[in-house]
């Protein structure tokens, strides 16, 4: 699976490009055409690489000269961009590294929050993740600072990201649903589009693979809508892989087929490398192993052309595991023999950077030594020459060697403070996973006893009711032990429907309708037609409150309209519209004055169920003109996993 990250484009809209080439040939000013170059760029970054590189250069010419030093900056990390859209990554280093160096000289924030993640992204393509993590952190720190909501969400689902490549799930989790929660309160769709797409990948690593596809479906389908390929090459691998963990080998073959022709079309050699490695490694389970050797191959020349350190290991180990399944047991001992080399090439060139920076500590001590020993020495030689400046001197030396002492405390305190701040910050991540692991625990737990005992004891009554009025005789007493049994099994399934929304951690509409259609047809009868209709998408994820309160609140109106409306035909409805689902039951039947729309209808407690998830009701009748019920719910509320 491939998790999406957030690349710092330092441009915040999209415009049509015939309306953006008018306006650069209007143009007057030279900040004008500057940022008018920048967002044509942007523009054609995700369609043709080639056509942005040509609007880059033009605004990296404009951008000469100190009154647009800012200029400068967003012109050369648009063009290290563009040379990660063509997998340049070492020529985009040293593109971002100038970009840093001018924008830390002038204290250019949001230009430092845009280049420190960019810089992230490669390491975390090469796996190298504390420096991955530190890049993000840092750039997350300088949105913080400048108050952009839009970044700070960008920046936490980065993080997210490299905690997932880390395995550590559960804070991957935690910032990926506060990344997506900040975006969907903006109506941010094009970034949520990334969140859907990983909190899919973490679905899927937790198995949850039906749950995955369809987050991985709806950031397919923006992708499809913006143009976005690379995103499209992204989403198809994705849902491949959900397809092979499921064994639908057809589908998974179909989809990772279509990412590689998009992803080389685009010419991303690390994702085309990807699907590569994935394909060779479903054809043996799906019982093709004869199609699997030549992938290995061509993912293999990828990866060593452009030095993609982390898929190496996955390659050679997967590799190795195929050829022994093959009983090609040289193949299998010399992929193996390259995992393992690997492997400590890495651990060893980390510490031979260790054992650099250290060396260089110490080269730097001492020099400053030995210039300190030098600059005593023409102390004292001033001293012998001229003592009448003595006590001058050692003044000046005493306020300087202060000012040094208070500046390393200094730094020793602020990072004393950034160290406690980090593990607060820790502890407060450990305390909410905890938090939602004994929530989990306690729902489940309250679920099994409402299903063990409390059903089980319904059971119990019902079938020693059913018995009783099997043997009364007196006819009156026979239909009142009925009604009672008849009572006892609608608690038993409201009980039921009770324990189906507790045990689901989502729920999306076409769920809830099944729920309701199944209501609908043992509430039927003869001579009344009962309806449901959505024309709202089956995708839309309800929290288990939600969807009980909906579904009570529906319950209640078909019961009061069969004991009262004499309705012929009722409906129910089910609609999406600006971030708001709403649901309309309406009759034919004989309505009602509204003034006893209370003492009918039990109009409180709809209500008051609707203001539990922070919706609204209406009622709306009149007499001989039927009833209608509207219910209304905002879609933006987090979504409960």
């Amino acid at each position: 699976m491939a998790l999406t990250f957030w690349s710092g484009l330092f441009c915040t809209a999209q415009s049509p490009l015939d309306s953006l080439n008018l306006a650069l040939e209007k143009a007057e000013s030279k900040d004008q055409k500057l940022e008018l170059n920048l967002l044509l760029a942007k523009e054609w970054i995700i369609k043709n690489t080639d056509s942005a590189w040509i609007y880059m250069e033009q605004a990296l010419e404009l951008s000469k000269g100190a009154s647009l030093a800012e200029g400068e900056i967003e012109a050369l990390n648009m063009k290290g961009n563009i040379l990660q859209r063509q997998s340049n990554e070492n020529e985009a280093l040293l593109v971002y590294e100038q970009a840093i160096a001018k924008a830390e000289a002038m204290d250019y924030k949001k230009g430092l929050a845009k280049l420190y993640n960019n810089v992230a992204l490669i390491h975390t393509q090469r796996g190298e993740y504390p420096e991955a993590l530190e890049g993000f952190t840092e750039a997350t720190r300088y949105e913080e600072e400048t108050q952009n909501r839009e970044g700070m969400a960008q920046g936490l689902n980065n993080i997210g990201v490299v905690f997932y490549y880390q395995g550590d799930y559960d804070k991957a989790m935690d910032y990926f649903l506060e990344s997506v929660r900040v975006h969907e309160s903006m109506g941010n769709m094009l970034s949520a589009k990334q969140g859907y797409n990983n909190i899919g990948a973490i679905n899927e690593a937790l198995e949850r693979y039906y749950k995955a596809l369809g987050f991985y479906q709806q950031s397919l389908g923006i992708a499809i809508s913006l143009g976005d390929k690379a995103e499209i090459g992204h989403s198809y691998n994705n849902i491949a892989g959900v397809y092979s963990n499921l064994e639908n080998w057809s589908e998974s073959e179909k989809y990772y087929l279509k990412a590689m022709e998009v992803n080389a079309a685009n010419d991303d050699y690390y994702s085309l490398a990807l699907n590569y490695l994935n394909l060779a490694d479903m054809y043996p389970k799906s019982g093709q192993m004869d199609k699997s050797e030549p992938l290995f191959a061509k993912a293999q020349a990828l990866v060593e052309e452009h030095s993609y350190k982390n898929l190496a290991l996955d390659l050679f180990k997967k590799a190795a595991a195929y050829y022994a399944k093959a009983n090609n047991y040289k193949e299998a001992y010399a992929y193996q023999a390259l995992y393992d080399a690997y492997k400590d090439s890495v651990y060893d060139e980390a510490k031979a950077k260790a054992i650099a920076e250290t060396e260089a500590l110490y080269e730097t001590e001492k020099k400053e030594r030995e210039a300190a020993e030098a600059k005593a020495a023409l102390v004292q030689e001033q001293l012998k020459v001229e003592r009448q400046n003595a006590w001058l001197i050692l003044l000046v030396a005493g306020v300087v060697l202060i000012v040094f002492a208070s500046i390393s405390i200094f730094r020793q305190q602020a990072a004393r403070r950034r160290q406690v701040e980090t593990e607060a910050a820790l502890q407060e991540e450990r305390a909410r996973a905890e938090g939602r692991r004994k929530l989990e625990q306690e729902r489940n737990r309250i679920s099994r006893d409402l299903h063990d005992h409390i059903g089980s004891q319904l059971t119990i009554i019902s079938s020693q009711i059913d018995n009783l009025a099997f043997k009364e005789l007196v006819e009156e007493r026979r239909l009142r032990f009925e009604q009672i049994s008849d009572h006892t099994r609608d608690t038993m399934a409201q009980l039921r429907e009770t324990i189906w929304a507790m045990n689901n951690d989502e729920i999306n509409l076409a769920m809830l309708g099944a729920k309701l259609q199944d209501f609908i047809q043992r509430s039927q009868q003869e001579g009344r037609k009962l309806q449901i209709h959505n024309e709202a998408s089956s995708e839309i994820v309800l929290s288990p409150e939600q969807t009980i309160n909906l579904f009570r609140i529906c319950q209640e109106a078909v019961q009061n309209a069969i004991k009262y409306a004499e309705f012929n035909h009722l409906e129910i409805h089910f609609m999406a519209e600006s971030g708001f689902l709403e649901v309309i039951i309406s009759d034919d039947g004989k309505g009602m004055e509204m003034s006893s729309a209370q003492r009918g209808y039990g109009l409180s407690n709809m209500e008051a169920r609707m203001k539990q998830i922070n919706g609204s009701f209406q009622l709306n009748s009149s007499p001989g003109k039927g009833t209608q019920i509207l219910l209304k719910l905002p879609l933006n509320t987090p979504i409960a996993l």
